[in-house]
């Protein structure tokens, strides 16, 4: 026959599952944010992009690109346009690398690209590899993304401390309403925020740009409706313009 727990000993009896409830949860070691950590990859290509990033500090830059493909495909051949009209001027480092999320800018930012320069101004653009679940296994929440997005911030103000940081909105993506599209507009509330904490952050968000009437992404800028072409391209910098030169004086 089972043993039965007497009257009395029923209160007695809980707090001890309590307690031991509480002790276990405290044990259990904190969750880490896999979009906040160090990732390097695994790809030749890749390491060969970065260690041609570092090449390119000599220059001593005034302006420096953080962020993705979207920024990685401003060195296509059609693309010079956009250098000559706004880029050129500042001595531009692209540090754009194709597919990179979060984790993989923080890891190459503690691994030499901001080495030895002082540019005025960084322009960063990261995130929507974060919630792409086509290509990646792990999809990151809002709070997540945000969270990889501060710390990026963060490492360019404590390696670069006289750079202001024009932080750019995720760029609207799809051409109809979609998941990876709503954590991307999620994540640009939360990161529109971040110039309270840290006065070197600067935020804009010009995905307005890039939307036509309907409120659909419009295709003759962005074909892929992520990627922006040659005039997606044009319309960034020139909308970046006066930020941009503002932040540089």
């Amino acid at each position: 026959m089972a043993n039965k727990i007497k009257p009395g000993h029923i209160l007695p009896f809980l707090l001890i599952c309590l307690l031991t409830s509480c002790s276990s949860a405290k044990l259990g070691p904190p969750k880490e944010n896999p979009a906040a950590q160090s990732v390097q990859l695994d790809a030749e290509w890749w390491n060969q992009r970065h260690e041609t990033i570092k090449s390119r500090l000599k220059s001593n830059p005034e302006l420096i690109l953080v962020g993705n493909s979207i920024f990685h495909t401003l060195e296509k051949e059609d693309r010079k346009e956009v250098w000559a009209k706004y880029l050129d001027r500042y001595r531009t480092v692209d540090m754009g690398i194709s597919g990179d999320r979060t984790e993989n800018v923080i890891w190459r930012i503690e691994n030499g690209t901001l080495e030895g320069i002082n540019p005025k101004v960084a322009v960063v653009l990261i995130g929507t590899n974060n919630t792409d679940g086509n290509h990646y296994l792990n999809i990151s929440t809002p709070e997540e993304l945000a969270d990889g997005i501060y710390k990026i911030c963060s490492l360019l103000n404590q390696k670069l401390p006289n750079t202001e940081i024009l932080l750019m909105g995720i760029l609207p993506y799809g051409y109809k309403p979609n998941y990876r599209d709503n954590i991307n507009k999620a994540t640009n509330k939360l990161i529109s925020s971040f110039p309270k904490k840290n006065s070197k952050i600067h935020y804009v968000d010009i995905s307005s740009e890039y939307v036509d009437g309907n409120g659909k992404v419009n295709k003759e800028l962005m074909p892929d409706y992520l990627h922006p072409n040659a005039e997606g391209h044009l319309l960034m910098f020139k909308a970046l313009d006066t930020d941009i030169q503002k932040l540089m004086k």
